[in-house]
């Protein structure tokens, strides 16, 4: 297996398209297909519908992504922990939420290294539930969801705690789900289609203790998938699949375009607080310059 053919997946399914995706590979769309093959060779099933024209990601090469993603993120970080260790610089690990990993990392770490560009990073993208015990196994720093339900407690650890900011999931369908019917109301009349978060999980036990309960109590619905991963679920919608509550910072753009349509007026949302925690008892001089970088940048925003 090359870790090319799990690059080669993710930027088909960012393109959906074999030609854009060769282009952006910088191979010809014959050599990207092959590739493609060769994955759906190794791992034993089909992830493309060839009879279809356009072709279309089946629903499984979907599913795949995020787990996709984080495989390949690890193997990167693998490497650069070995070139780091080679050369005695010291790395900043963060343990993110995986729909935080996709909406505020990026925003926040480029913030991070335009103030301090000699920094060395890494991110360790979790499940929530998960992210307790990556970051008191090797965090520096935690970035994660919190409700008034479930929270973190580190109260027995010389553990900063950082407010950053909320989230919120909300209902979505793709606007041209919502075009099979005449109106919002004969829509929500109908059986609605649920792709949700697998139960157990933070995410779907802040849906189940908030605005679920009524939707499944006044109307009729058929759960249709269970997954564990945001990003999953968001593909899953965009391919009109049916409605997934997803937090605003992973789709703010297609909500803007129009391409995903908020049922939330009519399903109810569910406000989520995002936490940055920070280890002081890291012994990191890198890791501290970073939290009161942090730190700093959110003071001034609640100031302005």
């Amino acid at each position: 297996m090359d870790i090319k053919w799990l690059e080669d997946l993710l930027i088909l399914l960012e393109e959906k398209s074999f030609t854009r995706a060769a282009l952006r590979r910088h191979v010809t769309q014959p050599a990207f297909s092959r590739r493609i093959r060769l994955l759906e060779e190794w791992i034993g099933v089909d992830l493309i519908d060839r009879k279809t024209k356009p072709i279309q990601v089946l629903p499984v090469g979907t599913v795949l992504e995020e787990g996709v993603r984080d495989v390949v993120n690890r193997l990167y970080a693998l490497r650069s922990d070995a070139q780091a260790n080679a050369e005695n610089r010291q790395r900043v690990t963060f343990i993110v939420q995986h729909t935080l990993a996709l909406s505020l990392f990026p925003l926040l770490i480029r913030k991070i290294k335009q103030a301090l560009p000699e920094t060395s990073y890494r991110i360790n993208p979790e499940n929530n539930d998960d992210c307790e015990n990556a970051f008191l196994k090797e965090g520096h720093f935690l970035l994660g969801y919190e409700t008034t339900y479930r929270s973190f407690d580190f109260s027995h650890l010389p553990v900063h705690r950082l407010p950053i900011g909320t989230d919120r999931l909300v209902p979505v369908v793709s606007k041209k789900f919502t075009g099979r019917f005449k109106n919002d109301e004969e829509m929500l009349a109908s059986s609605l289609p649920l792709l949700l978060y697998q139960q157990g999980g933070f995410m779907a036990d802040a849906l189940t203790k908030t605005c679920l309960p009524s939707v499944m109590r006044n109307h009729r619905v058929e759960v249709i998938c269970e997954s564990a991963f945001s990003a999953s679920l968001k593909e899953m919608v965009l391919a009109d699949m049916g409605v997934a509550w997803l937090a605003k910072g992973i789709i703010s753009q297609e909500l803007d375009t129009g391409l995903l349509v908020s049922l939330e007026a009519m399903l109810g949302s569910t406000e989520l607080n995002i936490l940055l925690f920070y280890r002081q008892d890291s012994h990191s001089e890198q890791a501290e310059q970073i939290f009161r970088l942090i730190e700093g940048l959110f003071a001034e925003s609640s100031e302005s």
